[in-house]
C-alpha cells in the first residue's frame, strides 16, 4: 500500500509538471529511486513468499514474473524520460509511474487463485 500511495504522489507531481510543461526535478527523481528500492525489497520478498508458502493454485513462474516486470516499469521510465527533455518524457514517466499500482493489484488477483 504505501508504495502505491508514494507511485500515486509521484503521479500527482508529474500531472503538475506536464501542466506547467516542466521536466522532473532532483527531488522527484529522488522519490522515484525511493520506489524503486522499495519494488526490489518488494520483488525479493514476494519471491520468497510465493516460494515458500504459495497456495497451490498460484503459478510461481508468472507471479515471479509480475513482480519482475513491476520492478522494471520505473527504471525503464526514467531513462525513457530522459532523452526527451519534453511533455512526452514527462507523460511516459506519468504512465510508468501509474503502472505500478496496477500490477499490484493484478500480483493481488493472482494469490487469490484469479488466473
Amino acid at each position: 500500500m504505501a508504495l502505491s500511495a508514494l507511485c500515486l504522489l509521484a503521479a500527482l507531481w508529474l500531472a503538475v509538471l506536464m501542466v506547467r510543461d516542466r521536466t522532473p526535478d532532483h527531488l522527484l527523481l529522488n522519490l522515484l529511486a525511493v520506489i524503486e528500492v522499495g519494488l526490489i525489497v518488494h520483488l525479493v520478498l514476494g519471491i520468497v513468499h510465493v516460494t515458500s508458502d504459495a497456495p497451490a493454485d498460484v503459478s510461481t513462474w508468472e507471479y515471479i514474473g509480475y513482480l519482475i516486470g513491476a520492478a522494471l516499469f520505473v527504471p525503464v521510465g526514467v531513462v525513457w524520460s530522459s532523452g526527451e527533455k519534453s511533455r512526452g518524457g514527462t507523460g511516459v514517466l506519468l504512465l510508468a509511474v501509474l503502472l505500478v499500482p496496477f500490477m499490484f493489484v493484478r500480483l493481488a488477483d493472482l494469490w487469490a487463485g484469479g488466473a
